[in-house]
């Protein structure tokens, strides 16, 4: 790996850790009830701050990547879109009949979007195979 992609990789990895941590002290002083009302909608949206800075950094990366990597990267995230649908749908319609528990949105987005990347990578790995 080179300098410059061990650089890369930091960024991204502590931007994601970034907002990581404020999720969870948003998350700790609201239910400490520290977050005034009126600031309530801006303490809900700075955790995404980091996530912009994420995404700018993910964007360029993929534009100075070679085709058959950006192939393998976007057959991958297709596969992360349609695990996490077929995840979301069945669990859905499994606690709506009564099989499993029905989580509220609010208590089940930290699975989700670890499912997320979770699929991503087992994605990366198939289609990464495929083309070696």
């Amino acid at each position: 790996m080179t300098r410059r992609n061990t650089d890369f990789a930091v960024r991204t990895i502590g931007f994601a850790v970034l907002s990581a941590v404020l999720i969870t002290a948003v998350a700790m002083l609201g239910r400490a009830g520290l977050i005034p009302r009126e600031l309530r909608a801006v303490a809900g949206l700075v955790p995404n701050i980091p996530l912009v800075f994420w995404y700018l950094g993910i964007s360029r990366w993929l534009k100075e990547i070679d085709e058959l990597e950006r192939m393998i990267h976007l057959e991958a995230l297709m596969v992360q879109f349609a695990l996490t649908g077929i995840a979301v749908m069945s669990y859905g319609m499994l606690a709506r009949l009564g099989v499993l528990p029905d989580f509220r949105v609010t208590d089940a987005f930290p699975y989700v979007w670890l499912g997320m990347f979770g699929f991503w990578y087992l994605g990366f790995l198939a289609v990464r195979r495929k083309y070696r």
